[in-house]
C-alpha cells in the first residue's frame, strides 16, 4: 500500500488503525491475508485505545521478519503518532506518541517445533545462513582453542565481527540470542563437514521456509503412497530431513513433479537416491553438535545404491541381539510424574536409547542418541500398535480403567501383567500388587491422566516383553526379538530402507 506525505497523515487512533489493517489484504473469516502469512486484529478491552496483530508463527525468522517489518513500514508510512519502541523481550512493536498505548504483536509459537532449547526453525534457518556465507561469500571459517574455549574465526576476524553473526542475532532475536555463542560450534561445525563433502558441487543458495523443499513435499504428501496401498502420512514420518542443498531448482522439480503424478512413495525414494547420487539434490538432517565436537555426515537409507555405498560417507545399520539390550521401567512405580521415562537401551554403553514416555493422552517413543545433543527421532506409536495387534495394548486412554473401582474391576486381568514385570530382574524392589493399587489409587485422585499412563506403560512393556524378551520369536512376522527393539529405534530415526523412509544426509 503506498504510503501518505506527511503532512496529510492521519493521527494514529484506534478507529482508523483498525480499518487500515483490514484494508492491507483479502480479509476471510476474519484473518487478513499479507505477504503470504495470515493475522487477526484485536484491541484492549482494559482501556480500548492499544491493538495487538494475532498470528501463527510461520515456522521460519525471516517470514516473520517480513511481516512484522512491512506492518510497521505501513503503518508509520500512513499515519502520524506513531513511533518505533521495544516490548519487555526487546522486539519492536509501535507506541502512540503521548499515550501508554501500544500496536503489538501476539505470535503462537504452539504449533513449533523446540530443539536443543530453542524453536527447530531458528537453528535450521541458521545453519543456511553460515553455509551460504561459506559457499557464497567464500567467508572462510576456522576455529582455534584458548585455555578450554573454542574461538571461531571469519575471514581472520572473530566471527562475532562478521555480517553472518549479525544476521544470526537478528535471527535468534532478544529472546533467544544469548544462545547463540552456544549454537555458533553447530553452525561452524556444519558448513566445515559440508565443504569437506560437497565443497566441489554448484550449489543453488539455501533457502529455508518458502520455497524450500521441505514445504514443497509438505504440500504434496498428500499425493504419495506407501507399497502397502495407504497413504504416506506428513513429512516427518517420511523424511528427517530440515534443508535441502539443491543444484538446479527449476530441473530437479520437474524431475519430481513427474514421479508426483505416479504417487509411489517407493519410487520417490528411488528418484532422490538418483538425484543424490548425481548430487543434485541432497536432504540433510540437522543435530546439535556438543561444543569441541567434530561433525560427522553420514548417508542414511541408500543401501540399494552401489555408488553411494562406496562412499565412505555411507552409514550401514547396525545389528544387535538380545544380549546388547537392556531395559528400565521402574518408573511406573517410582517415578512422581508420567513424564519420567521408562527406558530401552541398545549397543555396547547404551549407545542409544528409546525413551518411552507421556506423550499428550498417551505414550510416546523418542529415541536418542548416546552424547548427541538432540534426539534421533520419535516412532509413530500407530506403528508400536500395529506390531502389538492381537495383544489387546492401544493408544486410546479411554480404554484403560477410567476409577479405581474399574481396576479392582479388572484386578486379576493388570494383578497379571503387573506380576510379570516385577517378577523380571529389572522389577527388583518393586511394591506388591496391593501395594501399587494404592499407589495408583492416590495418584489417581491427584491426576487421573497420569494415572492412566501408569497402567498405558504396563500394558505396553508386558505385551512387548512377553513376545520380544527371549533370543528368538514367532510372534507379529519376526523371527529374532532384536529385530522389534531396533525396529523402534532405527524407525525414530528414520534410518530404515525397508520402512520406505527417504535417503538422507545426516551431520551429527
Amino acid at each position: 500500500m503506498p504510503t501518505i506525505p506527511q503532512s496529510k497523515r492521519p493521527r494514529a487512533n484506534i478507529e482508523n488503525v483498525f480499518d487500515f489493517l483490514h484494508e492491507l489484504g483479502p480479509v476471510s473469516r476474519g484473518e487478513i491475508l499479507y505477504k503470504q502469512l495470515r493475522f487477526s486484529v484485536s484491541w484492549s478491552e482494559r482501556d480500548g485505545s492499544g491493538i495487538t496483530i494475532e498470528l501463527e508463527h510461520p515456522g521460519n525468522m525471516t517470514a516473520l521478519n517480513k511481516f512484522k517489518g512491512g506492518i510497521i513500514k505501513e503503518l508509520k508510512g500512513n499515519f502520524n503518532g506513531l513511533e518505533e519502541v521495544k516490548d519487555k523481550q526487546g522486539f519492536k512493536i509501535l507506541k502512540y506518541k503521548g499515550y501508554n498505548n501500544f500496536i503489538d504483536f501476539d505470535v503462537d509459537e504452539s504449533e513449533v517445533k523446540f530443539k536443543g532449547a530453542i524453536p527447530a526453525y531458528i537453528h535450521e534457518e541458521g545453519t543456511t545462513y553460515m553455509l551460504n556465507a561459506a559457499l557464497k561469500d567464500n567467508v572462510d571459517f576456522k576455529h582455534f582453542e584458548k585455555g578450554k574455549e573454542q574461538h571461531i574465526l571469519a575471514n581472520g576476524q572473530p566471527v562475532e565481527n562478521s555480517d553472518v553473526y549479525r544476521k544470526l542475532m537478528k535471527l535468534f532475536g532478544p529472546k533467544y540470542n544469548f544462545r547463540l555463542p552456544k549454537w555458533i560450534w553447530t553452525f561452524y561445525q556444519q558448513q566445515k563437514e559440508w565443504l569437506d563433502k560437497y565443497s566441489h558441487v554448484s550449489w543453488d543458495p539455501f533457502i529455508y521456509g518458502t520455497g524450500d523443499f521441505v514445504k514443497y513435499f509438505e504440500k504434496h504428501m498428500s499425493k504419495m503412497k506407501r507399497a502397502s496401498g495407504i497413504k504416506a502420512g506428513d513429512y516427518t514420518t517420511w523424511n528427517p530431513s530440515d534443508i535441502w542443498a539443491v543444484k538446479g531448482m527449476s530441473t530437479v522439480r520437474k524431475d519430481i513433479d513427474q514421479q508426483l503424478m505416479r504417487g509411489s512413495l517407493i519410487e520417490m525414494n528411488n528418484i532422490l537416491i538418483k538425484l543424490l547420487e548425481d548430487e543434485d539434490l541432497v536432504g540433510i538432517s540437522l543435530k546439535m553438535i556438543n561444543q569441541g565436537d567434530n561433525a560427522e555426515l553420514h548417508l542414511h537409507n541408500v543401501a540399494t545404491s552401489a555408488i553411494l555405498k562406496q562412499l565412505g560417507s555411507f552409514s550401514q545399520i547396525e545389528e544387535y541381539g538380545m544380549g546388547d539390550i537392556e531395559f528400565r521401567y521402574n518408573n511406573i512405580w517410582e517415578g512422581e510424574t508420567s513424564y519420567m521415562p521408562t527406558n530401552v537401551y541398545i549397543g555396547p554403553s547404551k549407545k542409544y536409547a528409546i525413551n518411552i514416555q507421556r506423550a499428550g493422552n498417551r505414550i510416546g517413543f523418542d529415541t536418542q542418541i548416546k552424547g548427541a545433543a538432540a534426539q534421533g527421532g520419535q516412532t509413530p506409536i500407530d506403528m508400536v500398535v500395529d506390531i502389538l495387534n492381537g495383544t489387546g495394548f492401544t493408544k486410546d486412554q479411554n480404554s484403560y480403567p477410567q476409577t479405581p473401582e474399574a481396576l479392582v474391576e479388572q484386578s486379576d486381568k493388570w494383578k497379571k501383567m503387573y506380576e510379570f514385570l516385577t517378577n523380571r530382574k529389572e522389577g527388583q524392589g518393586a511394591p506388591t500388587w496391593n501395594q501399587f493399587q494404592l499407589y495408583w489409587e492416590k495418584m489417581y485422585k491427584k491426576n487421573k491422566r497420569n494415572a492412566i499412563i501408569r497402567l498405558m506403560y504396563i500394558y505396553f512393556w508386558y505385551a512387548a516383553l512377553s513376545n520380544f524378551s527371549k533370543e528368538n520369536t514367532s510372534f507379529a512376522g519376526y523371527k529374532k526379538s532384536a529385530e522389534f527393539w531396533t525396529d523402534l529405534l532405527y524407525t525414530g530415526m528414520k534410518i530404515q530402507p525397508d520402512r520406505e523412509f527417504a535417503p538422507h544426509a545426516k551431520i551429527s
